[in-house]
């Protein structure tokens, strides 16, 4: 259903995003190398990629990188190795429709073993990602088959120690052609820098990829996504309170999604529904939030606030922390107000900053 508040894995449970799906496809179909997908968080990139690759019915596996970072603080080889496990074992079934023997794939790669439970890893695997990525195409090269391996939030692979993962998209986009590497980031320009595309002393640069945009919705879109949303559930809502709910979440699927499935299925009232939203989306924010600003928490928290209460203008922005922290010079300030906008939590539009995720402003200004 459209309110189903769990990344989609079903074309028709994908609202109107026809064009960055066949865009995908698209280019999986062509054998491209690397693709990558950006968009704000919470506007359904996840499931765009989940529908994508079933639709493409192709071997492959998603590594959550934000999830492996946050529980367990760092994003090493073993615990990458763990989730493409984790994700084998958990999709054993529509491997098997594919036709796809995961005991003889797994079965040839040196630190991973099928046993009666499903896919797992050597405590200490032995065995370096390029291995890896070189030994899944020589098998993909004998059966003729592509094979996706997709990375979910990559934007946090720069906490992988040592191994730098833009050489190692560059060199299997050199070297092995059965191989196709997604990347996905909700914290665009953090992606972008960690990426390196254009940086010219940097490994990817040059390099062919699908750049592959998530808007948020526009007026339009989420009105309708609330209309056909409740209509599938044979609830009737009140036209006033959907235009009231469009205009505070500003077109991010993921509040809308909230919204409707609080309404529809818990059968809660409009008020109750949206305080409902504010109430988890703000927990849902605060440890990712936290995150970010635990170098500087003053000051990061005081800009977000400084905008959360309405400056907009660097010179006021700064004004109202330099009362709430103390001084700061010029360019400390200017690259604290750059990583918020690179994280995705300031808009920077006409020299004027804002908040675009009202959940976020009311986390600011409610929780913090």
């Amino acid at each position: 259903m459209l309110f189903d508040v769990n990344p989609k894995v079903r074309r028709e449970d994908l609202y109107d995003r026809e064009g960055e799906l066949e865009e995908i496809l698209r280019a999986l179909g062509l054998g491209e190398r690397f693709i990558t997908v950006y968009g704000v968080r919470r506007v359904g990139k996840t499931s765009l990629l989940k529908v994508a690759l079933r639709e493409a019915r192709v071997p492959h596996a998603i590594i959550d990188v934000r999830r492996i970072y946050f529980e367990y603080r760092s994003v090493s080889r073993s615990y990458l190795y763990k989730e493409l496990a984790s994700y084998f074992t958990q999709n054993l079934s529509f491997y098997n429709r594919l036709g796809f023997k995961v005991k003889d794939f797994f079965g040839r790669l040196k630190g991973f073993h099928v046993s009666e439970f499903g896919v797992e890893v050597e405590p200490i695997p032995q065995i370096s990602f390029t291995d890896l990525l070189e030994r899944i195409n020589d098998w993909c090269e004998k059966k003729g088959v592509r094979f996706v391996l997709a990375f979910d939030e990559a934007q946090y692979l720069r906490f992988s120690g040592k191994v730098r993962y833009d050489g190692v998209f560059a060199w299997c986009i050199d070297n092995l052609p059965n191989i196709t590497i997604i990347v996905t980031g909700s914290e665009v320009g953090v992606l972008r820098d960690f990426l390196r595309v254009d940086d010219p002393k940097a490994p990817l640069f040059g390099r062919y990829m699908r750049e592959v945009y998530v808007s948020r919705f526009t007026r339009e879109q989420s009105i309708d996504f609330l209309v056909k949303g409740f209509r599938e559930l044979g609830r009737n809502v009140k036209v006033e309170e959907i235009e009231e709910v469009v205009e505070i979440f500003d077109g991010i699927v993921g509040w809308l999604t909230h919204y409707g499935y609080y309404r529809a299925v818990r059968g809660m009232s409009h008020k109750v529904a949206l305080k409902e939203v504010f109430e988890k989306g703000s927990q849902l924010e605060l440890m990712e939030l936290e995150k970010l600003i635990e170098p500087s928490r003053n000051r990061y928290l005081g800009i977000l606030k400084a905008v959360a209460q309405g400056a907009t203008s660097w010179s006021d922005i700064k004004a109202y922390l330099i009362v709430k922290t103390g001084y700061i010079d010029d360019k400390t300030f200017t690259q604290l107000l750059k990583n918020l906008v690179k994280y995705g939590y300031l808009v920077k539009e006409n020299n004027k900053y804002r908040i675009a995720d009202p959940i976020v402003k009311y986390l600011v200004l409610e929780k913090l």
